[in-house]
Order: structure tokens, then C-alpha cells, then sequence
């Protein structure tokens, strides 16, 4: 029987991660916004609320990394994470090479291939 293993979803924190930092960056009042879409126009037209969300958001994964791995090892992976996240969105979001589907099938393939390999 195929059964899910949902302590062990890295992906799920990754992308949780990865939104938390992608709302911060774009409550920055440095960046400049080329780039338009609901969810972006949102987050710029209500920065109060998004970065409390935001900072929710990543307050949350810390503390699920660190319950699924351990401090030591919950705290170093959510800081790789984090840097690889930062350097990923400001790298790539101003060029706008990345659409919102494939972010999708991004994130879906890597769920697929975690729940079936672990």
C-alpha cells in the first residue's frame, strides 16, 4: 500500500519559505516593480498586512523545520534554505523568466518525487 509521510515534506517548507521571503521582498521600498499580477498588487497595495503574513510565514517554517529535524540540523537546513531562496528571487524575479506555472510544476514535480522516493 502507498502511504504519505507528511513529517518528513521539505517541499511544502521550502515553498512556504520561499513565498514568505517573495512577499518580503516585494514590501521593499527599494525594488522597483516591473512586474504585474493580482497576487503582487496585493501584497504592494497592503505591506502592513503582508509583512506580518510574511514574517508569519517564516516564523512558522522555522519552527516546523526545527520539530521535524532537530535544532541543529532544523535551524542550519532552514537557513540554506533561506539563502538559496534569496538568491534564487533576486536573481530571477526582475528578469521575469519565471512564470506562475512553472513555479506550479516546479513545486508539484519535487512533491511527487518526495513522496515517492521517501
Amino acid at each position: 500500500m502507498f502511504l504519505i509521510n507528511l513529517n518528513k515534506m521539505h517541499t511544502v517548507l521550502f515553498t512556504i519559505i520561499a513565498f514568505g521571503f517573495f512577499m518580503l521582498y516585494n514590501t521593499s521600498k527599494k525594488v522597483k516593480f516591473e512586474k504585474q499580477c493580482a497576487l503582487t498588487n496585493w501584497i504592494r497595495n497592503n505591506k502592513k498586512i503582508a509583512t506580518i503574513l510574511a514574517y508569519s510565514l517564516l516564523a512558522i517554517s522555522f519552527v516546523l523545520e526545527i520539530r521535524l529535524d532537530g535544532f541543529a540540523i532544523g535551524a542550519f537546513t532552514y537557513f540554506v534554505y533561506l539563502m538559496f531562496i534569496g538568491i534564487a528571487i533576486l536573481s530571477l524575479y526582475p528578469t521575469i523568466a519565471i512564470k506562475t506555472k512553472h513555479i506550479a510544476s516546479i513545486v508539484g514535480l519535487c512533491l511527487f518525487f518526495e513522496v515517492v522516493i521517501f
